[in-house]
């Protein structure tokens, strides 16, 4: 028995050990360097103001300048997203700031690949900038063992303690600095403009890719949750969809049956949806030769202009006559041979 107590204290020991010598060198990563944007302080700080709040992953979070959305519409907001963010992920902060905070209205971002992404897409990177941008251990460890299989817990932990790592040298070496942007709400500006394919490419590339387009029932279940959520707090939700280059537009398929399901989630909780690929004026107010930092993502510049065209859209008496009603007929009518 006295052996048994012997070998038992030795493993806690040792547990412990380990558990302290991990914490010691991850916490720098996870307090400043899980990425730019990293909020949880800030977000905690400015508890109480917010009334508008844009629950997104990368798409939105590159699309939307909430200062440039407070100015078009006269509130106080911030962005949620992160990269590769679950709906469960949104869900979660989601809630946090619903529950400090007097919000009117969110904004929901669905992109393309919001309700078909699977952990195999999203994995220990997106798990990691959910982790990163959270100071909540309820929140934390909740997350980390609904989302994170335990087969993938020893890579997570190697890939964190890398990244702990790289992040102390940093730090050592005066390179590292805290990103407190409370200015920019969420937001984090930089991203340039990279000229997209022109339109001698689109009929060659006509389809030449294709997008997942069944989503994962996780997915549908917390989009629900999200959307269950603020109608219970009386919250106002706008679903959008950001703009996508016209390129990517024409060279990949499976746009419209996404945009179905979209729609059918609009028609089932009775709120709005607007796809912004689908604006009339799409390529005189996003450019290909300068609105894009890549194909999925404005760059910075279109972030500050995004907002004022949401703002038109949710004030117009008809909205719906701003759009057209499918990709296949905006592409076409948008084109113009060269």
């Amino acid at each position: 028995m006295r052996n048994f107590r012997r070998a038992l204290c030795s493993v806690l020991a040792v547990l412990v050990c380990f558990s302290l010598i991990t914490a010691v060198i991850v916490f720098p990563y996870y307090a400043w360097g899980t990425y730019p944007y990293q909020d949880a302080k800030v977000r905690k700080d400015m508890a109480g103001q917010f009334d508008l709040l844009v629950s997104s992953a990368s798409q939105g979070l590159r699309a939307i300048d909430p200062r440039a959305l407070d100015d078009a519409l006269g509130c106080t907001s911030y962005d949620l997203g992160a990269p590769l963010q679950t709906m469960y992920g949104r869900y979660l902060f989601l809630k946090e700031e619903l529950d400090r905070n007097p919000v009117k209205t969110v904004i929901l971002e669905l992109s393309y690949d919001a309700l078909s992404r699977s952990y195999n897409d999203y994995g220990r990177e997106g798990s990691i900038y959910q982790l990163g941008r959270s100071d909540n251990l309820g929140l934390w460890v909740e997350y980390f063992f609904r989302q994170v299989p335990p087969a993938d817990w020893a890579h997570l932990l190697y890939d964190t303690m890398n990244r702990g790592v790289h992040t102390w040298r940093q730090l050592l070496a005066g390179e590292l600095s805290v990103p407190k942007h409370y200015e920019t709400h969420g937001f984090w500006p930089g991203l340039e403009s990279t000229p997209m394919p022109g339109p001698e490419n689109y009929e060659k590339d006509y389809h030449t890719e294709a997008l997942s387009t069944v989503p994962q029932e996780d997915n549908l279940y917390w989009l629900d949750m999200c959307l269950s959520l603020c109608r219970e707090r009386g919250v106002r939700v706008v679903m959008i969809a950001t703009p996508l280059s016209e390129y990517m537009l024409w060279s990949t398929s499976g746009f419209d049956e996404i945009l179905a399901t979209h729609r059918a989630v609009s028609e089932k909780w009775g709120v709005p949806f607007y796809d912004f690929n689908l604006k009339k004026d799409k390529l005189e107010r996003y450019p290909e030769e300068t609105a894009y930092f890549d194909q999925h993502h404005l760059c910075e510049a279109s972030a500050r202009d995004f907002p004022y065209d949401l703002a038109e859209v949710l004030m117009a008496e008809k909205p719906d006559a701003l759009f057209y009603g499918s990709y296949e007929e905006a592409l076409h009518a948008r084109y113009q041979a060269p």
